[in-house]
């Protein structure tokens, strides 16, 4: 078992892909257990494919859900979904720790191990000074936690920088292996010949600083089901506007007028978005899920609901 973890859009489900794509090569069938912040799982649906063992841990963080939900999945992943290991993949506002003691409980160990715990850090965020204490707290517990740091976004950074994202990691795990990505891809095959005696030794070991308050104690969360098509380029503005101390991370499903019929995936990380085309089969249902700290979700509701209503009281369609 691997258990996966980085911060809010270091671009953990990005990874999670890429190993569904390497997976056959390995002659062995991957299974998953996802843990989403929002009400709606956006990545479930973008991992979701025919014949994919998944398990969802819905409702906020994994590591403060009740004792059992977690190993629960777990288990019901391992003897129902007839996969051969299991990668857990929690929300960007988890702290390891509680998790891998679920993880490594006992009544578990007859079924699954844990592994090696590789956590993504959003590199381009990572390098530049900021303000955000909390979130880079947290940032510091999972690198620490890890076997293998993936440093995502290098291909957006100068040498320098990433030399220096580098440096920091090594200072805050010294033992952990650093990948660059998008240029490196840590292969499954050498991440599950780890000797899970060894995780559990490294884990006992460890050398972290006093996790505090959870830090999803101050951040919301608001899930809105689209009822109607969005004109695009009023769509775009609305993500241009997102302040990212409020909104640190925006993502979902959209139609548009021009293109009713086609179903477009956004996201939105720390004021940067991006929308492409969603072509996988069935099609999502439209929905937006915005995660921030101090987010006035009444007032960010009101905004998509004009976006959609556009002032008329009732939904765009296309051609309107």
């Amino acid at each position: 078992m691997i258990l996966l973890t980085g911060f809010l859009g270091a671009g953990k489900t990005t990874l999670l892909l890429r190993w569904l794509s390497e997976s056959p090569a390995t002659g062995r069938r991957l299974g998953v257990v996802m843990n989403e912040f929002g009400a709606d799982s956006v990545d479930s649906q973008l991992i979701n494919r025919p014949g994919l063992a998944l398990q969802q841990v819905a409702g906020g963080c994994v590591c403060c859900a009740p004792e059992d939900e977690l190993p629960h999945a777990v288990r019901r992943l391992v003897n129902e979904g007839g996969c051969d290991f299991v990668v857990v993949e929690t929300s960007g506002l988890t702290d390891p720790d509680n998790v891998i003691d679920m993880l490594t409980d006992p009544e578990l160990l007859p079924l699954v191990r844990l592994q090696a715990v590789v956590t993504v850090v959003d590199g381009l965020w990572f390098a530049r000074p900021g303000p955000e204490l909390g979130e880079r707290i947290l940032a510091r517990r999972q690198i620490q936690f890890a076997h293998l740091v993936c440093v995502s976004k290098c291909d957006r950074l100068g040498e320098a920088e990433v030399a220096a994202v580098r440096a920091e990691i090594a200072l805050l795990n010294p033992a952990a292996e650093i990948v660059k990505l998008p240029f490196g891809l840590p292969e499954l095959g050498p991440i599950l010949a780890r000797p899970a005696a060894q995780v559990e030794l490294d884990l006992d070991g460890a050398d972290s600083p006093p996790a505090g308050p959870h830090l999803h104690t101050v951040f919301q969360s608001l899930t809105w089901r689209f009822p109607g098509v969005v004109d695009r380029s009023r769509f775009e503005e609305f993500l241009g506007t997102l302040n990212p101390r409020e909104v640190v991370r925006a993502k979902g499903f959209v139609r548009f007028t021009h293109a009713p019929d086609r179903v477009f995936l956004f996201q939105t990380v720390f004021g940067t978005h991006f929308i492409e085309e969603f072509t996988a089969q069935p099609s999502p249902a439209p929905v937006a899920v915005l995660i921030g700290p101090g987010l006035d979700v009444e007032r960010h509701r009101e905004r998509l609901r004009q976006l959609v209503f556009g002032g008329r009281g009732l939904p765009l369609r296309a051609g309107r």
